[in-house]
């Protein structure tokens, strides 16, 4: 009797200790984990695997963040080391020319608007040509032996600064007389209002792809600065062989055709604003083809950067 009892109780303990062993086993809310209560236990094994499954690329993402954001500080770890003279703004590839500080300083400019540091700007276009091991930021030929133009990515994130003249908007153009400077010949030129095609939207205009970054040589500048009367023995020209003049936002990588009255006033020559290059028929038809569907987009109300 007394043995009966004992093993009566033996067993009734091993019983409770395996019924709680196995309810410590399954979750207390079985609803997260099936789909009913009486799901089977393959399915709570098969959404224990899901959350293994979850954990690991949880990990896996963090793990990738970490080394993404591990490589970006090492990237933005490595400063350049070129040297820009500060007072000249210029490297001893590149300089900033007074023709294009304007795109910077001049709250009337009609043309790209560039708000960037004007020294990390030269370093940043330096770089992107000295260290361009495919060549794609190289010196590309322009209209004249004296003009070069770079091709680097908007890093300014300037707007595109030409519209497509449409059915719809075409009602929109404006047009009248304006000179870039004293010096010049006031021309006749079209153009549309930034108000006009995007109203009280301006942050709507497009941010462009590219920076087209023209550059003249040195010599060319001490030419036009003498013949123009703006030549200063106290500021002569930084050594560098060629002047940044100018700096297009367009998506293209590639030269875009120069306004046709542009060509006319680089015809008249020196004295009136010009490069003095004479017209060539065929780039001249080129430069009509394209202005005559485009037109500058511009902030002011005449243009007075082109």
């Amino acid at each position: 009797m007394l043995l009966r009892l004992l093993f009566s109780s033996s067993s009734s303990s091993l019983s409770s200790a395996t019924a709680r062993a196995a309810s410590s086993s399954i979750p207390t809310t079985t609803s997260r984990y099936f789909c009913n209560p009486s799901s089977s236990s393959s399915s709570y094994l098969s959404s224990r695997k899901s959350s293994s499954s979850n954990t690991n690329t949880n990990n896996n993402n963090k793990t990738k963040k970490k080394s993404a954001k591990t490589l970006m500080t090492n990237a933005s770890s490595k400063s350049s080391n070129t040297v820009v003279d500060e007072r000249t703004l210029s490297t001893d590839i590149f300089f900033l020319d007074d023709f294009a500080i304007r795109q910077w300083d001049d709250p009337n400019y009609s043309g790209t608007i560039i708000a960037h540091d004007k020294i990390d700007f030269v370093r940043k276009i330096h770089d992107y040509h000295t260290s361009s091991s495919s060549g794609e930021h190289k010196l590309v030929d322009g209209y004249a032996p004296f003009c070069k133009h770079v091709f680097v990515p908007n890093f300014v994130n300037a707007k595109v600064a030409t519209v497509e003249i449409t059915k719809e908007n075409e009602h929109l153009l404006k047009s009248g007389y304006s000179a870039r400077s004293e010096n010049e010949l006031a021309v006749l030129t079209r153009w549309f209002h930034v108000n006009d095609i995007f109203g009280d939207n301006a942050e709507d205009i497009k941010t462009s792809k590219m920076l087209d970054i023209i550059l003249y040589s040195r010599d060319q500048l001490v030419k036009e600065r003498e013949a123009t009367g703006k030549a200063d023995p106290n500021r002569p020209l930084p050594d560098a062989p060629w002047g940044i003049i100018s700096i297009k936002a367009q998506d293209e990588p590639f030269e875009l055709p120069m306004q046709p009255i542009t060509m006319m006033r680089n015809a008249l020559g020196k004295s009136e604003g010009g490069s003095g290059v004479p017209l060539e028929k065929s780039k001249y038809d080129a430069s009509v083809a394209y202005w005559r569907n485009h037109a500058p987009l511009l902030k002011t109300d005449t243009p007075n950067g082109d």
